[in-house]
């Protein structure tokens, strides 16, 4: 059973004469993210022998917070002190180990193959070099002889010198072309072996002293027996994050019905990359606020209507300032209340298989899981702003799960309709969403003309009145439930009366404690057209004006 060990700060005591050293690797085995910071679990595998031990794991990130790290260990060992460096790293004297041994004979081995490699190619030069001088040395022959040969011999004589100095050239160049192949050939094979030692270098550098780049995790173990363990190191990273996609795809007809496919992506710029990584989702938000805001009051007080109307000096002017300076902390708590509310439901999707997130650089998109809701569909009609009506849908969250917010990408019947973002929504609770438009419902609003006035609107001193004939037309070639929305002015005066008369009657005034909107359902069979007949009069004392 693993113990954890919580990291209480970078001290670390001076390890006993008797601690040998041990270098580990730390191999992230596990990530669980979430919004904004992930818990990282490192694997860190190692071969003891029976005593206690300095452990040494370089290469972790520089951005590791020892508040958050924490230290996991097999029954049967116990860990002590625990540093997490940063630039500063451990010294170590146990150059003699049987790693460190092996990994600087691998060294020198490797140097003595490229100083060989050095040699044999140095030899192949001269070769090179060697047919070339040959090659001058018989072009000045040449000239030489020639000169002596035109004043001395017969043709004869030139042109058997010409033969021989071109069968030696060729001869010479062709040993130089291959000598230089030989030579090029040595090259490559030694770039191999360059590589060879700079691992091998880079392995005993490794083992003498941890890199520089990045936090040195260094703790003291003890273990009875010699045994195989496996520390398991867990620590808070931030600069990670997920977030929820939607594909929701809305089937109309009879039995509508609404399928929502989710998907996640999920980044990280924690220094590190994650290869061959088990991946949590969390909703949890331990980033976030975990207690209610405080609530904050402050005093009021009465005047008199006479010292209201008072003009106030420059001090009293000065004191209202740091009077409202009161009402500030309430003003600042309010944002508090509208954040999102789990209601304490946290839920965790662990993706099968494992993941590779490289640092920095990718977005990894993830299928989740597809979800299937009852829908009610239906045409919302807004004539005053549109002139057609819009594909409506509602259906209710029937997991037992909140679900986040996030882009959605919509379809209906198939067909892409366009992008819009689903809200963050309660288990149980319902959803309404705008399903593109629907051109063949056309919407119109028109205004009698009047004798007096402008067109629709009749008006006096103390009351104003005006008519609108609303139509919704059904082109679609199907029967639509239309809810039709429109609006009139309202009063919060006694004295100004609003009075409204509409046919058919409104089925809904103030929805949702909108004041002065109106709704109608009506239904509007395919081909035929509804309309809506709808009349307000303002009436208002005489002396006083309307705004």
């Amino acid at each position: 059973m693993f113990r954890p060990i919580l990291i209480t700060g970078l001290m670390i005591c001076a390890a006993p004469v008797f601690a040998d050293t041990i270098f580990g690797q730390a191999r992230i085995d596990s990530v669980t993210i979430y919004p904004g910071q992930a818990t990282v679990s490192r694997d860190i595998f190692l071969r003891l022998p029976a005593g206690r031990h300095d452990i040494i794991v370089p290469g972790l990130p520089d951005t590791l917070d020892p508040q958050g790290l924490r230290l996991a260990a097999p029954a049967g060992v116990q860990i002590g002190a625990v540093n997490l460096a940063r630039g500063r790293l451990p010294v170590t004297q146990d150059h003699d180990r049987p790693a460190v041994v092996a990994a600087r004979a691998a060294v020198e081995q490797l140097e003595q193959v490229m100083r060989d490699r050095d040699a044999a190619i140095a030899k192949i030069r001269l070769r090179v070099q060697a047919a070339n001088d040959q090659i001058t040395f018989l072009q000045s022959l040449s000239q030489a002889s020639a000169a002596e040969t035109l004043t001395a011999a017969t043709i004869a004589d030139i042109q058997a010198l010409a033969q021989m100095v071109g069968a030696e050239t060729l001869r010479m160049r062709q040993d130089a072309f291959a000598a230089e192949q030989e030579a090029i050939a040595a090259e490559r094979a030694r770039a191999d072996d360059t590589a060879a030692l700079q691992d091998a270098r880079q392995a005993l550098a490794a083992l003498l002293a941890p890199a520089t780049d990045g936090s040195v995790l260094t703790f003291m173990l003890e273990t009875a027996t010699a045994q195989d363990v496996t520390i398991t190191a867990s620590a808070i990273e931030g600069f990670a994050t997920w977030s929820p996609v939607y594909d929701m795809r809305l089937t109309t007809g009879d039995d509508a019905a609404l399928t929502l496919d989710r998907s996640v992506v999920v980044s990280q710029a924690t220094g590190q990359d994650w290869l061959d990584v088990k991946l949590v989702l969390s909703t949890a938000r331990p980033g976030e606020q975990t207690a209610p805001s405080p609530v904050f009051s402050y005093p009021r007080r009465i005047i008199s209507e006479a010292e209201r109307d008072r003009p106030r000096p420059l001090t009293d002017s000065v004191t209202t300032v740091q009077r409202s300076d009161l009402a500030a902390p309430m003003a600042e708590a309010a944002p508090f209340k509208a954040k999102a509310d789990f209601s304490g439901a946290t839920v965790t999707y662990r993706y099968p298989g494992t993941v590779n997130i490289r640092d920095g650089v990718e977005d990894l998109r993830l299928p989740l899981d597809t979800l299937d809701f009852d829908a009610r569909v239906w045409a919302e009609a807004a004539p005053s702003r549109d002139r057609i009506a819009y594909r409506m849908a509602e259906f209710s969250n029937t997991t037992s799960e909140v679900l986040l917010p996030g882009q959605v990408l919509i379809y209906t019947d198939g067909t892409m309709i366009g992008f819009d973002r689903l809200p963050l929504l309660a288990a149980g609770a319902d959803m309404q969403m705008g399903f593109g438009p629907l051109d063949g419902l056309r919407l119109t609003r028109a205004t009698p003309r009047r004798s007096e006035g402008d067109a629709g609107v009749f008006s006096r001193a103390n009351q104003l009145q005006e008519a609108a004939i609303i139509g919704v037309e059904n082109l679609t070639g199907q029967d639509w439930d239309v809810l039709l929305r429109d609006a009139v002015p309202f009063s919060e005066q006694d004295d100004l009366t609003v009075m409204v008369t509409a046919a058919p009657p409104v089925t809904r005034t103030n929805p949702d404690g909108r004041r002065g909107i109106l709704e109608w359902d009506l239904r509007v069979p395919a081909g035929t057209k509804q309309e809506v007949r709808l009349d307000y009069t303002l009436r208002w004392p005489g002396g006083f004006v309307l705004e």
